[in-house]
């Protein structure tokens, strides 16, 4: 028995997508699932300006998310980890103590313990220790599962 022609193209392009898909959700981490992560687990890595725990690392993946990065930082008085840089990360920094610099899209802006920046994908930022004492912050960083890349406009 001869299959006609529209019937198997149908059935070759069906097994494609399938196969497709398969591969796209087998290459794609599984979003992590509602926990706890105690300080105490987390890993600190020091370098000359610093400290950091990552809670999550920024190739986990959420719910919502592709990857999603949190973690906490210690900036020594005069130190940061890197220049002012963009990435398509959306992200939030918040200040836990200590007095520094933001520079967002061209602007130093003081900082001081309870102040909150938020930098879209595609903006300039960096944070920097301006002070005298330990700058402790806490950073979430994440890409939307689907968002378009964005280009950075420098």
């Amino acid at each position: 028995m001869k299959i006609p022609s529209p019937v198997l193209f149908l059935l070759t392009a069906a097994v494609a997508f399938a196969a497709g898909a398969a591969v796209e959700h087998a290459a794609s981490p599984a979003p992590l699932e509602s926990c706890i992560i105690r300080r105490a687990d987390v890993k600190q890595s020091t370098g000359d300006w610093g400290s950091i725990r990552v809670y999550t690392k920024d190739t986990t993946a959420t719910m919502g998310t592709d990857s999603m990065l949190t973690a906490e930082l210690e900036f020594l008085p005069g130190k940061r980890l890197q220049p002012p840089h963009v990435h398509p990360n959306e992200e939030f920094q918040y200040v836990i103590s200590g007095t520094g610099t933001w520079h967002l899209n061209g602007k130093d802006i003081p900082l001081e313990a309870g102040d909150l920046m938020y930098a879209k994908p595609g903006d300039l930022h960096g944070i920097a220790n301006t002070g005298t004492e330990p700058l402790r912050f806490f950073v979430v960083k994440w890409i939307s599962k689907g968002a378009a890349a964005v280009k950075p406009a420098l």
